[in-house]
């Protein structure tokens, strides 16, 4: 057997195996990657989107962790992680808001941004974006 032969073998079992963890009847926080992956993603759209001069005024006296967390447990529950949102409604919470679609647009590519840079798969981030799509209507007032 040649030498890349054998160098071959551990990595082809390695990829075998990576595949088979990602079974189709896990749900899609498990797929993006739980917990861990769901926070950090939070986390940098926020901190992003709450520092950006064109969005930073929707942030203004708001408690920066405690959202965070709320919005984490929010995808956690739609994504079939398990844990209970309590918060508002995005209508009731949004509501004095007053977001413009660009504003909201821009929140949207921050997470998009976290999602690639949290190498979240194309698949996981579509259907992700299509949960939260419909919230849309509830959250832009402006």
């Amino acid at each position: 057997m040649k030498k890349t032969s054998l160098l071959a073998l551990p990595l082809t079992i390695a990829l075998i195996a990576g595949c088979a963890s990602l079974s189709p009847n896990q749900s899609l926080y498990q797929r993006i990657g739980g917990q861990e992956v769901l926070s950090s993603v939070v986390s940098e759209t926020i901190d992003k989107t709450s520092s950006d001069p064109r969005t930073k005024r929707s942030f203004d006296g708001i408690k920066l962790t405690k959202l965070k967390e709320s919005i984490t447990n929010q995808l956690c529950q739609l994504t079939g992680g398990g844990c209970n949102y309590e918060g508002d409604t995005m209508q009731k919470s949004h509501a004095d808001a007053k977001i413009s679609t660009a504003e909201f647009e821009l929140m949207v590519q921050n997470l998009r941004d976290a999602l690639d840079h949290q190498h979240v798969g194309t698949r996981e981030k579509n259907e992700l974006l299509k949960i939260l799509a419909p919230m849309k209507r509830d959250i832009v007032t402006n």
